[in-house]
């Protein structure tokens, strides 16, 4: 006998869960077979009453969120995305970085973004950071006073364009990011993405390039020629194209770019590649602050093989929808009163976990406010929303929830900034060492924990440590 389960829109890990319990529940009878679908491969045997998990390295590591199956680096990588649309890939030169947000771009572009050689989806933007870059022109573009014309950079172009697209994922993958000092080239953007705010259901923000800018586009020499009044007639003009296929009505009639001026579109993902040597510059505790940060060190080299098929598009209709990546949160308040039923329980767990690394942290610059706070309650809410908790917030699944955002949020956010020698830490005084202190919030086995040991063995041997290898 044989019994196919998905487990609807919620997010799934296809084990350890209690899903033999159900079978058994549901009447099925002993010595049956489960077959747990959702493209993920395991098999329970129901025996004698009983349900029996297979070894974990049986188990494909896949998740489902949303209808979309995927691996845990990218169900890291969307939960981080919609806690906030700014990430950085760090890690070791070739671990393919820049490779997994191609990867992501392909799997999210509509056939009418679909270039003809089928190398570079029409939601993708690739730019290679220089390190003579020490100021927003290269990113954001500057006036000319030669041509009296505001130089539009690939980057601006690529934001109107998702403007145009507002149902469509699009990426902006800055490689090797910190080629350059990011605090300086980056600034406009970090200032802008920190006044996002939540208007029905779209997230809107401050303006990124003045209006004025783009209503010049109607003139040359100071008198106006060119008839332009909506956002698609500047998207247009920008690109040199009367393509308007699959362009949102609603969107192309809009004049904010003329009125407003360029706003961080709701729908752009903005991923930085990272890596840390000689040749890069060390990020500001700012921009950690500002960003989610995973690193990705490679795995098993094996692993490499089959991967470009990855590198497809997806079949029509069957492509990764915005829904699956845009934030449905911007700041605390929202989480609260989405999941109001146990809001009390959100604030006290998330506010004393916190509270708890200041306390391990005081004394040094590495004490977190209410930034981390804001973000750590909105990366639980996503949490919640995707595993579709049912419960009242005082059951021990939901502190494994709370644990599993603390953890994320800890290894994202916190710590990154972390850096010193054996004075900062305390080596000398062992009961005092702040990062074994800090180990054992988490434990051997989840990231923190591993990343933590490793910042610590690092301080015995040589007396420094950070987070970066």
């Amino acid at each position: 006998m044989f019994f196919g389960f998905t487990h609807g829109e919620a997010i799934t890990k296809f084990y350890p869960r209690n899903y033999g319990q159900l079978l058994i529940d549901g009447g099925f009878n002993s010595g049956s077979e489960a077959y747990f679908s959702g493209g993920v491969n395991a098999w329970i045997n129901l025996k004698d009453g009983k349900y029996e998990f297979p070894p974990l390295d049986n188990v494909s590591q896949q998740y489902r969120i949303d209808n979309m199956v995927c691996d845990s680096i990218n169900l890291n990588l969307l939960t981080a995305l919609r806690t906030k649309p700014f990430l950085l890939l760090a890690g070791i030169s070739g671990t393919g970085k820049s490779r997994i947000v191609r990867e992501l771009a392909f799997k999210s572009c509509p056939k009418e973004l679909q270039d003809a050689d089928r190398t570079t989806p029409g939601n993708y933007c690739m730019i290679e950071v220089k390190p003579n870059w020490h100021d927003s022109t290269e990113l954001l573009g500057y006036y000319s006073n030669i041509s009296k014309r505001y130089v539009f950079t690939k980057f601006v172009k690529f934001l109107v364009k998702a403007m145009m697209y507002p149902d469509v994922p699009f990426f902006v993958c800055l490689d090797e990011m910190n080629l350059a000092p990011v605090e300086q080239y980056f600034a406009e953007f970090l200032s802008v993405l920190e006044t996002r705010k939540k208007v029905g259901e779209r997230i809107v923000s401050g303006a990124l390039v003045d209006k004025q800018f783009f209503n010049d586009l109607a003139k040359v020499g100071g008198t106006e020629y060119h008839n332009i009044k909506t956002n698609k007639e500047v998207y247009q003009k920008l690109w040199e194209t009367t393509d308007s296929e699959g362009i949102d009505s609603e969107s192309a009639a809009s004049d904010s770019l003329l009125t407003v001026g360029l706003t961080l579109p709701d729908n752009v993902f903005v991923i930085g590649t990272v890596n840390m040597d000689d040749t890069t510059h060390q990020f500001s505790r700012k921009v950690i602050d500002r960003a989610m940060t995973i690193e990705m060190n490679g795995g098993d080299l094996k692993d490499m093989f089959g991967g470009s098929a990855a590198l497809n598009y997806m079949p029509e209709g069957e492509e990764w929808k915005i829904d699956q990546f845009r934030p449905r949160y911007v700041n605390a308040d929202e989480v609260i009163e989405k999941h109001s039923n146990y809001a009390e329980q959100i604030k006290k767990q998330c506010v004393e976990k916190l509270q708890d690394i200041n306390t391990l942290l005081k004394g040094t610059p590495f004490e977190v406010s209410y930034r981390v706070l804001n973000e750590l309650v909105i990366y639980l809410g996503n949490l919640l929303d995707e595993k579709s908790y049912p419960g009242d917030g005082n059951d021990e699944e939901f502190k494994n929830i709370v644990q599993e955002a603390f953890d994320a949020v800890t290894l994202m956010k916190i710590l990154p900034r972390v850096e010193g020698d054996d004075e900062m830490f305390d080596l000398k005084n062992e009961s005092q060492n702040r990062l074994q202190k800090l180990y054992e919030k988490f434990g051997a086995e989840s990231g923190s924990g591993k990343k933590l040991q490793e910042m610590n063995d690092r301080l015995e041997k040589m007396q420094f440590t950070r987070f970066w290898p």
